[in-house]
């Protein structure tokens, strides 16, 4: 120590120039990007389930961590030379080396994704092994780029500070605050610019930009990092001067050291559960990921980078420990406050679907909550990096040491706390008492860590920690009661429709899972049943007519158009009523895919609409992410049916993108055929044009299907042309069960099934012109304008409207027939077709809306044809002064 120490004081004390300040800024903001651009392409590998999302961050931060520690003991061992020009080129051979990996990761990912598929289990159930595989598998291809991130800021503090121990708290908590301040840039320019203008490998390029112009800077003007002051002062005799307040005990150095790394874990486990607690009213949008994420480090920049002046000079360990205090004390006593959660996720609601509305209130609003709930705890987490670096800073051999490891000490309990908090917390205690728990252990430990400092009598630290245990476990009750599943909103995050009272809803159950909150609530007037994971309506089932149809339809059709359907797959569960209806087919062995296992839990509250589909013989449950099941699995299907979440949360995009279709063809049989959910009413006209053009690019033949609600449609993908049989129709209703489930479904005869027939995909060329293609690259789903904005009813009704147009003059091909079989159901069909245009012409007052009023339909027919005749070459507009009479 002594002689780096030497040596550092033979030169000339420096500033540090705002050059090398924008460069650890570039830094920050390029490692995030990396972080968040190989985590979408990891997923894509893996899936977005739980265990594997943990597995890749638990890689990255462990590879941080090791650069860190290794990088500190490089330093301390003179294996650098601690020269000021030396130093800063070794930080710009690291940023190059970093910027040269990630040219090289997608070599790596191939490399990977051939490993891959020898730790799967042939029976295609995975488990504990296969996720520690995974993480295995993600520190192998990560460890050397985030190993190189991580050795990056001992090596620029020990430039920073001369290697002067005592410059680590004024130096650090600068350096620590501007990198992270590239983190929050990085974050938010990534998620809200960089992909969705220049694409997935558009960040990229953007990331190693910046790394090679840092690279060039640290190589070709070294000196421009910093200027040299003309009046040297002896870092001996600063040291001496503050002697006192650095040194303590090695017994409470251990103790800080080991509170440093609880509240390292304490921050992970923090955010992972105010992120469960935030997307109750912010949503679960990129957008809102992106929100949370860059508040929880833009309140830790802050802090480090103002720690200097607000904490001072002296009693740094009493001030670190006050902190952490602090900290634990402020979130306990917000936690009665989540009590209002579900009002406050009304009144997000209500302003949302407002007409008032706009893209920048949303995003004020929902950064607000974030702010409010993370912003003061995330900045005292900022105060501490600084503070904790400098109280061991008389223990290490140099400044990189130092800072390596108490950054790695840190990391690696972030790393506990990414794997405690989804497996053991939130199972065991649900999220607000695994908030109220990991903060009284900290005030605990805080008290304990008081005494010790203070050198308190063993019986008054005794005393200390029983009276505020007492207060802890007696206090319980306030901040944290029991999760109550009596009332939706009370003692639980159960979410409430807009504009519904809160008396008129009976919550039936509710559980707080690893993966997602689940609640089920039932409507006391109309007996509907809703299912919701994280506050989002995945799913209402209903005895009434429609309630339940669309997903009934979902399973029905593909069935019924299917000549032999004899192995098919259902992915995403919600009520299972989809994946029931398929199981009744006779001869079908049916597989179903689900993300969270907790969901299949719920379905005994939807059995009389699932037919207790869990319970079938014909059918088989995969917990697992629907493409990775997809990508991995040898089985070849008859039908996919795919019924995933909303398409704009976030990662759903990766099941409608053109690579997604691309595997689901090639694990089609030869007659096979798939069908895609498409929500209109949650997404926005240009949305359903790119899902739509995007399933046309890859399916030789695709047509749009229909049950009676014109807010979702189905598109149907295949090789071959789909079919309608009307005699295969007719021995399917020979079969009971299937009779009374068409029969539910209003479908009591062969031309109310093909009144779900809405076109055939080559007629709407026109239509999907110039439209948007989503691949895994331009996820442009996740960048909607309906993730800010909710599409309004005429937008909805807008887009069926366009894709119901080609059916004017169309008719469904069905085999065999012909004569005045054909004639008859022509003139049936044509009915059935003015009926449907008729909603639209009467509620938006456009053409033929008098015949139809009238009852004409073929007068109405025919003004719309004229109409359409007139506008070929344009989408409708429902908005516009021409489709007014």
């Amino acid at each position: 120590m002594g002689k780096s120490l030497h040596i550092m004081t033979t030169y000339p004390p420096f500033r540090v120039s705002w050059v090398a300040y924008a460069c650890l800024f570039a830094s920050g903001a390029a490692s995030l990007v990396y972080e968040l651009i190989w985590f979408r392409h990891l997923t894509l590998v893996f899936g977005a389930s739980l265990y594997a999302l943990s597995a890749v961050l638990c890689a990255f931060m462990m590879g941080l961590a090791g650069g860190a520690w290794t990088m500190g003991r490089l330093l301390a061992r003179g294996f650098i030379k601690v020269e000021p020009e030396k130093l800063i080129r070794v930080y710009g051979l690291l940023e190059c080396l970093i910027g040269l990996y990630a040219l090289c990761f997608p070599f790596g990912l191939s490399l990977l994704e051939k490993l891959y598929p020898l730790i799967l289990p042939a029976s295609g159930q995975v488990g504990l092994t296969v996720h520690l595989l995974e993480f295995f598998l993600s520190t192998l291809l990560m460890f050397p780029a985030t190993l190189l991130m991580g050795a990056t800021l001992p090596l620029v503090g020990c430039w920073a500070t001369g290697n002067q121990t005592e410059k680590v708290f004024t130096q650090v908590s600068v350096l620590y605050g501007v990198n992270t301040f590239g983190a929050v840039f990085g974050c938010l320019f990534t998620q809200f610019y960089a992909i969705r203008v220049w694409g997935v490998q558009g960040a990229t390029w953007f990331a190693i930009a910046l790394n090679v112009v840092v690279f060039m800077l640290c190589y070709g003007k070294a000196r421009i990092f910093y200027a040299e002051e003309s009046c040297p002062v002896k870092a001996e005799t600063k040291k001496r001067k503050k002697q006192q307040d650095t040194e303590v005990s090695p017994a409470i150095g251990i103790l800080v050291f080991a509170m440093f790394a609880y509240s390292g874990m304490a921050s992970l486990s923090s955010e992972i559960l105010w992120t469960r607690i935030l997307v109750f009213p912010m949503g679960s949008t990129l957008y809102s990921f992106a929100l949370i994420l860059a508040t929880f480090l833009l309140g830790i920049a802050l802090g480090s980078l103002t720690a200097n002046k607000l904490l001072g000079q002296s009693h740094r360990v009493l001030k670190f420990v006050g902190i952490e205090i602090a900290i634990g004390v402020f979130c306990i006593a917000i936690l009665p406050i989540l009590a209002n959660l579900t009002e406050w996720t009304s009144l997000a609601d209500q302003y949302f679907y407002s007409l008032d509305s706009s893209p920048e209130k949303i995003i004020l609003i929902r950064s607000l909550f974030a702010f409010a709930l993370m912003f003061l705890p995330t900045f005292g987490f900022g105060l501490l990096f600084p503070l904790a670096s400098h109280i061991y800073s008389y223990r290490f051999e140099g400044v990189g040491k130092i800072l390596g490891n108490t950054y790695s000490i840190n990391t690696v309990g972030a790393v506990l706390g990414t794997i405690l908090t989804p497996f053991v917390f939130i199972p065991l205690w649900g999220i607000r008492l695994s908030l109220y728990g990991i903060y009284a252990v900290l005030i605990l430990f805080g008290i304990y860590v008081l005494a010790r400092v203070r050198e308190f009598k063993p019986a008054t630290t005794v005393m200390m920690l029983g009276v505020v245990f007492f207060v802890l476990v007696v206090g319980k009750e306030y901040w944290v009661p029991n999760i109550e599943t009596q009332k939706a909103g009370q003692g639980n995050f159960a979410r409430l429709e807009v504009n519904v009272p809160a008396d008129r809803i009976k919550l039936l159950d509710y559980k707080e899972g690893e993966h997602s909150t689940i609640s089920v609530v039932e409507d006391k007037q109309s007996r509907a049943r809703t299912i919701y994971l994280d506050g989002f309506s995945t799913a209402t089932v209903s005895s009434a007519f429609s309630g339940s149809t669309y997903m009934q339809a979902m399973g029905f059709v593909p069935m019924a158009l299917h000549p032999s359907p004899k192995r098919v797959l259902v992915i995403g569960f919600g009520t299972g009523n989809t994946l029931g209806t398929a199981s009744l087919f006779p001869g079908a062995e049916v597989h179903g895919v689900e993300i969270d296992k907790n969901v299949l839990e719920f379905s005994k509250w939807f059995s009389q609409w699932n037919h207790d589909v869990l319970n079938r013989p014909n059918t088989k449950m995969f917990i697992q992410d629907g493409r990775a099941f997809l990508k991995w699995s040898k089985s070849t299907y008859d039908v996919i049916i795919m019924e995933p979440m909303s398409p704009l949360q976030a990662g759903v995009v990766n099941l409608y993108s053109k690579e997604f279709y691309e595997l689901a063809l090639s694990r089609l049989k030869e007659d096979g055929l798939l069908v895609q959910w498409l929500p209109l009413h949650l997404v926005g006209p240009e949305d359903a044009r790119s899902i739509t053009h995007t399933f046309d690019k890859v399916f030789p033949e695709f047509s749009v299907w229909n049950s009676f609600l014109t807010r979702i449609v189905m598109l149907v993908g295949s090789r071959k042309p789909m079919l309608l049989d009307k005699n295969h129709f007719e021995t399917l209703m020979d079969n009971p069960q299937i009779k009374q489930l068409a029969k539910e479904m209003k479908v009591n005869s062969f031309l109310d099934f093909a009144d779900f027939f809405i076109t055939d995909g080559k007629h709407l060329s026109p239509f999907l012109a110039e439209a948007g293609e989503i691949t895994d690259d331009s996820p442009l789903l996740e960048f909607s304008s309906v993730s800010l904005l909710p599409p309004l009813q005429w937008e909805t009704d807008e887009s069926f409207l366009n894709l119901l147009r080609p059916r004017l003059d169309q008719f469904p091909i069905v085999n065999e027939m012909r004569g005045q079989e054909q004639e008859v159901f022509e003139k049936d069909y044509a009915v059935r077709t003015a009926q449907r245009f008729s909603l639209f012409a009467r509620r938006y007052h456009g053409p033929g809306e008098s015949f139809f009023a009238s009852g004409n339909y073929y007068g109405g027919l025919e003004a719309l044809r004229v109409f359409f005749e007139s506008h070929k070459a344009l989408p409708v507009n429902l908005q516009d002064a021409q489709w007014h009479n």
